[in-house]
């Protein structure tokens, strides 16, 4: 029968210790990585602001009077409206930014969703869907993450679509009458 003594007891208390001890120092490195992604997202958050949502009034006109990509190409390919195809890029890149961020665990839906209304997301993502589909011929993993945070936030507001009419167009043409 195994005796135990001080000594064998002290190393299995340090052996303790030392397991304790790295779990703490991995707990830490993944907080920390947490912690700068957020703050990058936050930093990115800054331009969001009064210049985001005039580039989202500005490419409202890309978002209609086309049904095939062919028509699309034909009005507002980059050739013929850059700072549009810049805007509308920009804000792509930014929503397809915030799916990563939520695929990865580091903001959830309801998130997001304060930052950005659930109406706009989906309207985005469904207008713009063919052209990724056709981009996809290209590139495979084209706005994945866009997609991802469609589908998240889709699943949470299903009455939702790029159909839907956002409430303060309503609000403003009750007023107007």
């Amino acid at each position: 029968m195994v005796e135990i003594t001080l000594p064998i007891i002290l190393q299995i208390v340090q052996t303790s210790a030392l397991i304790v001890g790295i779990y703490y120092y991995v707990m830490t490195l993944r907080n920390q990585r947490k912690d700068r992604i957020i703050e990058m997202a936050f930093q990115r958050m800054e331009e969001r602001g009064l210049e985001y949502q005039k580039m989202a009034r500005d490419i409202e006109p890309t978002m209609q009077g086309w049904t095939t990509v062919e028509e699309f190409y034909e009005k507002y390919h980059y050739s013929k409206t850059p700072e549009l195809a810049m805007k509308r890029t920009h804000i792509i890149n930014n929503l397809n930014f915030w799916g990563y961020l939520l695929r990865e665990g580091l903001v959830d839906v309801d998130f997001i969703c304060r930052l950005h209304t659930p109406w706009f997301i989906i309207k985005m993502w469904e207008r713009f869907e063919p052209l990724t589909i056709e981009n996809r011929k290209i590139d495979p993993d084209d706005r994945k993450d866009f997609e991802y945070l469609y589908d998240a936030v889709k699943r949470r507001y299903p009455n939702i679509s790029a159909d839907t009419r956002f409430p303060f167009h309503e609000a403003r043409e009750s007023l107007m009458e």
